[in-house]
């Protein structure tokens, strides 16, 4: 995505917030069909399991809801919800551990272990390139190479200072180097 195409989807999402604060229930409806997608794709991304996902996006939208006002509107709005929604699968997880639950591989899959049968056919899809890194190289170079978000953008996402994720992105990138 252009950063001329960010900008007026920014403009759009801050129009809709304010018609939203002053009661509009169409411009919520058109918010979350604009950003449901998103935030199951993200959480898919962090290998949230196929079962919490609807109901982490509805517990991410009404914290979202709740918090909606203090949303500063100079912000990118994807990275602010993305933000929630992560920090509440963290909580989560947390509740999980302190309760003794066991997780399963695909409540969270921190290292998805590659198929060596993969490797021994060689990296054919993007998808099997990408395998070979870990989840939060993967992240970044999703986000930097195919979303075409600035590092910026990513930093404020994930919290990681800049210099760190242009170091992490360009290790990464080194690994798949030698991959291909």
């Amino acid at each position: 995505m252009t950063d001329s195409v960010r900008k007026i989807e920014d403009k759009r999402t801050v129009e809709l917030i304010k018609r939203i604060n002053a009661g509009d229930s169409s411009a919520l409806e058109h918010l979350l069909d604009i950003y449901i997608p998103q935030l199951k794709a993200f959480f898919r991304h962090i290998n949230v399991s196929e079962a919490c996902i609807d109901d982490l996006v509805q517990d991410t939208f009404e914290k979202m809801l709740t918090k909606l006002d203090t949303f500063d509107s100079e912000k990118k709005f994807y990275s602010w919800l993305m933000v929630i929604g992560k920090n509440l699968y963290i909580d989560q997880y947390r509740r999980k551990i302190k309760c003794g639950e066991i997780l399963s591989q695909t409540d969270f899959d921190l290292e998805k272990a590659n198929d060596p049968e993969e490797e021994a056919v060689g990296k054919l899809s993007v998808e099997e390139i990408l395998r070979s890194l870990d989840n939060s190289e993967r992240y970044i170079v999703e986000l930097r190479v195919f979303k075409k978000f600035s590092f910026g953008d990513i930093s404020e996402l994930t919290g990681t200072p800049e210099a760190t994720l242009r170091s992490k992105f360009f290790r990464a990138m080194s690994k798949l180097r030698r991959v291909l």
